[in-house]
C-alpha cells in the first residue's frame, strides 16, 4: 500500500483485481470510503481496476483490513493498493472532455453539454451522473434499458414502477420516457444520489411522473404503504438483490415484472434462486460481456 503527502484536491484509491468475479466484494469494501467509485477492465480483461475519489485521506490500516476480508472471501491474496493525492483539476472541463453520447437501442443518453441534437426516432435522455452511479456506459445499465425495450415490445405497460437504488436516475427517467403514463418512484439510500437524480429528472421534463425518495431499500418511509408496483428495476449488486428478494416479491403486483442487474454472470443462479424461493421465475436473461440482467415474473 502506497501513500503520499496531504492533498487539497482529494484523494484517489486504486485497486487492481485479477478478474470481474472479484469486483463486487471489493466494491463493497471500498464503498465505505464514501467517495465516487469506478470499475473498468484493464487491457480488455480479464483484470479489472477499481478507483475511488474521496475528499479525505483514507485510514490506510482500516482500508487494508477491509480489503483483506474481501480478498479472503474471493480466495485471492490481498491486492496492492495505491493511495495518492489528486492534483488540482478543472473537473467540469474534464467531464466535458470525457463524456460522450451513448446509444442503447432506441435510447440516446447524452451529457447536458451535448449540442448535436437527438437522432430522429430516438428516446433522448440528458444525463449528468455527478457523484451518482449510472451513465449508460456500464453493461448492467445497458442490460436494463434493453430489458425495458423488450417488455414494451411485448405489450407490457406498467402503471406503477419503482427504480430501487436509482443512482443518477437513468432507469427511472427511461421508464418515464418509454411509458409516459406510468407513475414512477425512484429510491436510493444515498442522499447525494437522490439529489443528482432529482436534477436529472427535472432536466428531462419528467418531474410530474417521477417521485424521488431517500431510504433503506423497501423500508423507505415513502414505500411502506405504497401499492404494489407493476415494474421494479434494481441495478445494484448480487448480494443486496438476494437479501431483498422477499421484499421485492411482496411489493410486486401479481402480473408485474422485475428487472434485476449489477449481477456478474457467475452470480446469476444465486440471484435467481433467491427470487425463486419467493415465487418468481425467469422470463429472460440478457448477458452483456461479464454482466447479466434478469427479467422475472411470478411463476
Amino acid at each position: 500500500m502506497t501513500e503520499d503527502v496531504p492533498s487539497d484536491s482529494g484523494w484517489q484509491v486504486t485497486v487492481d483485481l485479477p478478474s470481474a468475479a472479484t469486483v463486487p466484494a471489493f466494491e463493497a469494501a471500498l464503498d465505505e470510503l464514501g467517495g465516487t467509485l469506478s470499475a473498468f477492465e484493464i487491457d480488455k480483461g480479464p483484470r479489472w481496476r477499481l478507483t475511488v475519489h474521496c475528499t479525505e485521506a483514507p485510514d490506510s490500516a482500516a482500508l487494508a483490513s477491509r480489503l483483506a476480508v474481501a480478498a479472503a472471501s474471493c480466495g485471492i491474496a490481498p491486492p496492492d493498493v495505491r493511495i495518492e493525492p489528486l492534483a488540482a483539476t478543472d473537473w467540469v472541463a474534464e467531464y466535458r472532455r470525457r463524456a460522450r453520447p451513448v446509444s442503447i437501442g432506441r435510447f440516446f443518453i447524452y451529457p447536458s453539454h451535448h449540442d448535436g441534437g437527438v437522432p430522429v426516432g430516438a428516446i433522448g435522455i440528458a444525463l449528468d451522473a455527478g457523484l451518482a452511479f449510472g451513465t449508460g456506459e456500464h453493461e448492467s445499465t445497458r442490460g436494463c434499458l434493453t430489458a425495458f425495450e423488450r417488455l414494451a415490445a411485448w405489450g407490457i405497460a406498467p402503471a406503477r414502477a419503482l427504480d430501487m437504488g436509482c443512482g443518477s436516475g437513468i432507469l427511472a427517467i427511461a421508464i418515464a420516457r418509454l411509458w409516459p403514463a406510468a407513475a414512477v418512484t425512484a429510491c436510493d439510500n444515498d442522499p447525494v444520489a437522490v439529489a443528482v437524480a432529482t436534477e436529472n429528472v427535472a432536466t428531462n421534463g419528467v418531474a410530474a411522473t417521477v417521485g424521488l425518495c431517500v431510504g433503506d431499500g423497501y423500508a423507505a418511509p415513502a414505500l411502506r404503504d405504497a401499492p404494489p408496483f407493476d415494474l421494479i428495476a434494481a441495478n445494484i449488486l448480487a448480494d443486496p438483490l438476494e437479501a431483498m428478494a422477499g421484499d421485492l416479491a411482496r411489493r410486486l403486483a401479481p402480473a408485474g415484472h422485475a428487472v434485476l442487474a449489477g449481477i456478474l454472470a457467475s452470480q446469476a443462479e444465486g440471484v435467481l434462486g433467491a427470487h425463486a424461493a419467493h415465487g418468481l421465475a425467469l422470463v429472460q436473461r440478457i448477458d452483456v460481456n461479464e454482466w447479466t440482467t434478469l427479467v422475472l415474473a411470478r411463476g
